[in-house]
């Protein structure tokens, strides 16, 4: 009962887990068996005592101080990412196939230009044969084409020389019987038919002349076109001995295995994957967050990843929404220099930046910040202690925006640790 007044007394609270075995105590203990009742008021007192001091050691306020400063505030938040490849290259089958021999299989790392699979070459290395079988007979069709226009280019000329030769000397047969004519040795008659046949000769050779130009331009078409044709079984050619030499299907780059197409004998369909192989040159991360997040997390987004104490910057990629699994999963790109420093992890964190604001009033993150924006403190003018509002705006990891309330160089006083709302602003 002494114990019980003097806690009522002193106005402090005390856990009952420590009156139970005090009651215990005294019940319990003969009083005959003590000498002097004092000895356990004594104690009662002893124990009293002891859980008073602690109490108030408990509740005694932590006092903190904050100067209002100007600033930067960045709000964060952080996500956890794996390291991955940050690309997949694919090899693809160029021509319906069957694979007759594999050396490497999925999982297995490989260097650039390592051999992976072999495809049948049977019907490409018959087809080859057979374009370039058509592509020599073209070509002497081509070249019995080029003879011939020759020859038949000599015949023409020669043939104009001939009419040109007839014409020539009927000039001159007229020359003469003109003057036969004026010395009365020929008829006028035979001077006019001289001069219709060269008239006619004329006309031929210039018909002659039109039929030569056809005629020549007509063997320079043949010529064109066989040389088409042949450009096209050439075209054709090249593309069978690419798709010969891509049977042989080697590593483009160097990393690790993915996917195979198949296994010895299956047949490959055109256009199908044949391998698949995860760029070991450059990597990326695929971070995770809660949807709730989606609006500050955008393609181009700036980034910050922690490996191993370090931070390197980094930029948001692709975001895939999962309605079911209420997450998003997005790609974190890094510069060249930072690829070195992703190859020691595989797993780490994302810090996503969600605003930055720059020479705004700031004071550090205190608890209770998170909870709410508008905080009531007390504000010291003079001797005068009134209380007002303080007005938070963007919440970062570090520092909280101070919209109104206080001005820069304010001293903020946190007299709990565990709310905001017991701060005092003094000047």
């Amino acid at each position: 009962m002494v114990a019980a007044f003097f806690l009522l007394y002193s106005g402090q609270y005390v856990n009952l887990l420590f009156l139970v075995p005090l009651v215990y105590i005294v019940k319990t203990v003969n009083v005959m068996q003590i000498r002097s009742r004092l000895m356990v008021l004594s104690l009662l007192l002893f124990f009293v005592c002891t859980i008073v001091s602690c109490n108030k050691k408990k509740d005694s306020p932590t006092i903190k101080t904050e100067v209002v400063s100007r600033g930067t505030v960045v709000a964060s938040f952080i996500c956890p990412a794996k390291v991955e490849p940050a690309s997949i290259v694919s090899v693809v089958n160029p021509t319906r196939n069957s694979i007759t021999a594999v050396y490497k299989t999925a999982g297995q790392k490989v260097e650039k230009g390592e051999l992976i699979l072999q495809l049948d070459k049977t019907n490409i290395q018959e087809e080859i044969a057979r374009l370039k079988n058509q592509l020599q007979q073209k070509q002497n069709v081509l070249d019995k084409n080029k003879l011939n226009a020759k020859s038949a280019e000599l015949d023409l000329d020669y043939s104009a020389e001939a009419k040109k030769a007839r014409i020539l000397k009927l000039k001159s047969t007229l020359e003469q019987q003109n003057k036969l004519l004026e010395a009365g040795g020929t008829s006028s008659a035979r001077v006019e038919q001289i001069k219709q046949d060269i008239a006619l000769a004329e006309r031929d050779l210039d018909n002659q002349a039109e039929k030569n130009e056809i005629r020549l331009k007509q063997l320079q078409m043949d010529q064109q076109n066989l040389e088409l044709q042949i450009a096209s079984f050439k075209q054709n050619l090249a593309s069978q001995q690419e798709m010969l030499r891509k049977t042989t299907v080697k590593a483009p780059v160097s990393g690790t295995i993915v996917e195979l197409a198949g296994n010895i004998g299956e047949i490959v369909s055109i256009d199908e994957a044949l391998v698949q192989i995860a760029d070991d040159t450059a990597f990326k991360l695929l971070a995770t967050a809660g949807k709730n997040k989606i609006d500050h997390i955008l393609p181009g987004g700036p980034v910050n990843i922690n490996i191993d104490g370090e931070k390197i910057k980094g930029s948001i990629g692709n975001v895939t929404v999962d309605d079911v699994a209420e997450w998003v999963q997005f790609d974190v790109f890094v510069a060249a220099d930072g690829q070195n420093k992703l190859k020691k992890v595989s797993e780490t964190e994302v810090e996503v930046i969600a605003n930055d604001k720059e020479n705004v009033l700031r004071i550090r993150k205190l608890p209770g910040m998170v909870l709410t924006k508008h905080i009531d403190v007390l504000l010291q003018k003079g001797d005068e202690t009134i209380r007002t509002e303080i007005v938070l705006g963007t919440i970062g990891k570090d520092y909280c925006e101070v919209i109104s309330g206080v001005n820069e160089g304010d001293i903020v006083l946190l007299a709990h640790p565990a709310s905001a709302q017991e701060l005092v602003v003094k000047q």
